[in-house]
This record gives structure tokens, C-alpha cells and sequence, in this order.
């Protein structure tokens, strides 16, 4: 299991232990794995932070999407792993509870 998978178990994990929370902040990034802004965070940044991955340098804030973030980790962006995060991430920021954001990206992107 490369780090990729270990990302999307982590992402489906946190998901299921937390169904109906509904990320709405714009302010958080990350800081020795935990968000500035108090909040709990987004999915994926939960995700990252859960397997130890640290994607960014000191002066990452969100202004990359995480298909970006993955490209220059050295994935390559048709990876369907990739298409599925990006999909959650994109539900998620329109308010979808976190459950809901896997069922999306499920129904939509097989992996």
C-alpha cells in the first residue's frame, strides 16, 4: 500500500468516524499537523495529517488543490486516487457533510 492508499483509507476512515461534520472554514492550514484556526480542520487535511504526510513547505497556506498537491508529491494527476480525493475535496467545499463527500466521490469515481 503506497502513501497514496494509505491517504484515502485514512480519508474514509475519518469520513465514517465523522459522518455529518461539515467543513466551512476558509482560514485553516496546516501547522505541525494541526489546524491554525481551531477548527477540526478539512478532510483531506485530516487524512494527511493522520498518516504522518506532509505535503507542503512552511509557506503553504490553501491556495493549491489537493490533485496539485499530489501531482508535485510525483503522482501522476490521471491517478483515478487523485480524481477521488479532489472529488471529496470539491464536495466538502460546497458544505457536504463528510460522509455524504465519500459517497459522491464513490459513486463517481471508481478506485
Amino acid at each position: 500500500m503506497d502513501r497514496l492508499d494509505q491517504l484515502v483509507a485514512a480519508v474514509r476512515k475519518i469520513a465514517a468516524e465523522r459522518p455529518d461534520i461539515k467543513y466551512n472554514h476558509s482560514n485553516c492550514f496546516y501547522d505541525d499537523l494541526k489546524c491554525t484556526d481551531g477548527s477540526v480542520g478539512c478532510l483531506l487535511g485530516q487524512g494527511l495529517a493522520a498518516i504522518g504526510w506532509i505535503l507542503y513547505d512552511e509557506g503553504y497556506r490553501h491556495e493549491i488543490s489537493i490533485s496539485d498537491l499530489l501531482v508535485q508529491a510525483g503522482y501522476r494527476e490521471a491517478d483515478t486516487r487523485i480524481r477521488w480525493c479532489s472529488r471529496v475535496q470539491t464536495r466538502q467545499d460546497i458544505c457536504s457533510a463528510w460522509g455524504k463527500c465519500i459517497e459522491y466521490a464513490d459513486e463517481e469515481i471508481k478506485i
